[in-house]
């Protein structure tokens, strides 16, 4: 299967490190080493990475960097575990994971468990096996927070598009979230990005990159409407590998009748290669050795969303929201990377 990617990391594409790289960027606010801090009783912590796609030596200076800020409740890992979904390929990931200390873990498909010219039936199945996940879509309560996985059905893009959710899912869904308290958070774990959420998805083709990220899932418009009527939920999102430090990287939606406050969508940032805009609606590489992720604090209604950058051990900002407090989220000091020797 040719994708996109697979082209643009193939040869020369890989050239544009201009002005794009630094569009929308702010700069990085990671202030001084500070001791590791401890996480309060009633919150719970989550560490959040995606697009590994084989780049185990990124994975573990990831999981060096989020066990530095202390021990979280879940890890997060938001898809494409793998570069082609390949039994080689998922027997040494999840061997190093095995010898690797983290937390218990969730994980959602991404259309890189595909790449492997099998069918979609046994891509899917082999997915399931190796990261022990009941179902491709499944609610998990961690520390009193409903942590919600998405995963397509079909991810053979034979339709054009990369995520067919079906109607079994999306009405599944929605009577999850009907059944979760509204004054707290949900985390939605999907790999691929919607529309008009966060970097790449917006539509000015200069700084985005609307030919890419237009349509992704088959059901874009069903999806949007239907979390645009639960404000507590934030909808984690991998796959397009943009930066972290672009001021984009998290924003509230709302849709038409949906309600007011809409709801959070936040950029999971990628362990391996980050991409940007090429100025033409579409993407390139901008930086081969990018490696971001977040740590998320959950404590009550707030929410509280650590950009991190483990290459440089620093904390990108700091962002936070509390459901009901109305639709923008706020950013906040950021705690220090923490030192390694307290």
């Amino acid at each position: 299967m040719l994708t996109r990617r697979r082209v643009l990391l193939g040869g020369a594409a890989s050239a544009g490190l201009a002005a794009a790289q630094f569009l929308g960027m702010t700069a990085q606010t990671s202030g001084t080493p500070t001791p590791t801090r401890q996480k309060p009783p009633t919150a719970a912590w989550f560490d959040v990475i995606s697009d590994i796609q084989g780049d185990l030596a990124d994975l573990d200076r990831a999981l060096d960097g989020l066990a530095a800020f202390g021990p979280a409740d879940a890890l997060l890992v938001n898809g494409d575990l793998t570069p082609n979904g390949r039994l080689d390929e998922y027997e040494q990931l999840f061997r190093r994971l095995e010898r690797t200390a983290h937390p218990q873990t969730l994980y959602t498909i991404g259309n890189h468990e595909f790449y492997n010219d099998e069918t979609s039936e046994v891509s899917i199945a082999r997915f399931l096996r190796y990261s022990a996940m009941p179902a491709l879509f499944s609610a998990h309560p961690i520390g009193g927070v409903p942590v919600i996985r998405l995963g397509t059905t079909d991810g053979s893009e034979s339709r054009g598009h990369c995520v067919i959710l079906g109607r079994t899912q999306l009405d599944w869904l929605r009577d999850t979230l009907e059944e979760c308290p509204r004054e707290r958070p949900v985390l939605v774990m999907s790999h691929h990005a919607l529309p008009g959420t966060v970097s790449g998805t917006f539509t000015d083709p200069l700084t985005q990159a609307p030919r890419i990220y237009s349509s992704d899932y088959a059901e874009s418009d069903d999806l949007l409407a239907l979390l645009g009527g639960f404000p507590n939920v934030l909808l984690l999102s991998g796959h397009t590998h943009w930066s972290l430090y672009r001021d984009d990287w998290l924003s509230r939606k709302t849709v038409p009748g949906g309600h007011p406050d809409g709801f959070a969508a936040v950029n999971t940032g990628a362990v391996q290669i980050g991409f940007g805009p090429d100025g033409r609606g579409g993407e390139e590489p901008v930086d081969r050795k990018q490696n971001q992720g977040l740590r998320i604090e959950v404590d009550g209604p707030t929410v509280r969303i650590h950009a991190l950058d483990f290459r440089r051990g620093a904390v990108i900002r700091t962002a936070e929201f509390r459901v009901g407090d109305g639709p923008d989220p706020a950013l906040v000091a950021s705690p220090g990377w923490p030192d390694a020797s307290s």
